[in-house]
């Protein structure tokens, strides 16, 4: 891993290791727990099992580096939860997550992680259980990780990806059930701070869920740091940047489409948005049960394999400039100012999101909170990793 990392965050839980501490709060808002789906335990090896499985090109050989910081000997819980919530259209919805607890020690706090951008409706927590966001349970944490709409308990719609609001939201009742749910039927009720980590579409969640938490009166929930990589924080530039650049590596663009007619009533007309195979075979490619491998077997990254000619033009046609129209609702550049450290992060040679997401973001908010900004290289995928592994050292060590 980049020595530079590790110096990075090294410092900062130096400078930050005195912060005090929130108890927990006896008071909380009732009603968002609704029942237990499932519950099973698990080991470390269950999780690297899974995550070998979903993301065959990750490099692991980084993983080695933290492997002592693991106890292999552990076994974790994780409990299934639904809980109410609300749909983007304001539509009372029952949604589902995940709470990851280390079994047999005294918990060292409590990180949440919304999940990163899972293509397929059958990859939610409450679905596999076990997955990739709850590896800091290993390193003594309880985990709280939404499916979010279009997963798990809601998987029969699309998914609403990169809506910054209603995911905020939907992270942030899922907090408050996890809250509720260890405080009635478990011994362990759950402090107050929290911890807020992601990656890619995690990152966007993670970040979505922080604004919103800054928008509650007096919430029951103190973030006390944010770690945030590889994320999308204003959509129209990352829209922009792959106009320009014609290449996506994650093969996000035709559902992100799709979600947007589905929940934003466009009626769009897919013979002047997609074309060739794509558009021939939408109803099959694009019925959400292949995860991003099996959709980057179908779709090239090159966009001028599947978009239309004029989603590359100046002038774009009609259909495109619907979806332009609301782009700008999808945006974190206004109209916040948070007062907690963030960590962001992101890969300079990154080709799924472009590393001017952080820049801008950074650029806003580093005269309204402490705000970091580190670089790294090996793409989307490899820097995920090592993400994720600054994290997990910078938390052992805090």
């Amino acid at each position: 891993m980049n020595s530079r990392f590790f110096i990075f965050f090294f410092l900062l839980s130096f400078l930050t290791g005195c912060e005090r501490d929130f108890d927990c709060i006896d008071a909380l808002p009732e009603g968002c727990f609704v029942e237990v789906i499932d519950r099973k335990e698990f080991g470390l090896t269950d999780i690297m099992r899974l995550t070998r499985q979903d993301f065959p090109e990750l490099d692991f050989d980084k993983l080695e580096e933290i492997r002592d910081l693991f106890d292999f000997d552990l076994r974790v819980e994780v409990t299934a939860i639904a809980y109410n919530t609300v749909d983007p259209s304001g539509n009372p919805v029952t949604a589902s997550g995940i709470i990851v607890r280390p079994l047999d020690m005294e918990s060292r706090g409590v990180i949440h992680v919304p999940p990163t951008t899972p293509l397929s409706n059958l990859e939610g927590g409450s679905d596999l259980l076990i997955i990739t966001e709850g590896v800091f349970a290993f390193i003594g944490y309880t985990v709280i990780i939404p499916d979010l709409i279009g997963s798990g308990t809601t998987k029969e719609v699309p998914q609403p990806f990169l809506f910054m609001d209603n995911t905020g939201r939907v992270c942030y009742d899922m907090h408050l059930a996890a809250m509720e749910y260890c405080r009635k039927f478990t011994d362990h009720p759950l402090p107050a701070e929290t911890i807020i980590f992601g990656y890619s579409g995690g990152a966007t969640g993670a970040i979505s869920l922080l604004r919103h938490i800054g928008w509650q009166s007096d919430p029951p929930v103190k973030v006390k740091e944010v770690f945030a990589g590889g994320g999308v924080y204003d959509l129209c530039s990352t829209y922009n940047h792959f106009k320009k650049s014609g290449y996506a590596e994650y093969p996000l663009a035709p559902l992100l489409i799709t979600s947007f007619d589905y929940w934003y009533k466009l009626n769009l007309d897919y013979t002047r948005i997609f074309r060739g195979d794509l558009l021939y075979n939408m109803e099959n490619w694009l019925d959400r049960t292949r995860n991003a491998e099996q959709m980057r077997m179908l779709i090239n990254p090159d966009l001028h394999n599947y978009m239309h000619p004029d989603f590359f033009s100046s002038q774009s046609n009609a259909e495109y400039a619907k979806i332009e129209s609301i782009l700008p609702l999808h945006s974190f550049l206004q109209g916040w100012s948070p007062r907690v450290k963030i960590m962001l992060g992101h890969a300079k040679d990154d080709l799924s999101v472009p590393v001017t997401e952080s820049e801008a973001l950074y650029n806003y908010l580093k005269n309204k909170t402490n705000v970091s900004l580190s670089y790294g290289s090996g793409g989307h995928y490899d820097y995920g990793i090592e993400f994720f592994v600054s994290a997990i050292l910078y938390l052992s060590v805090n």
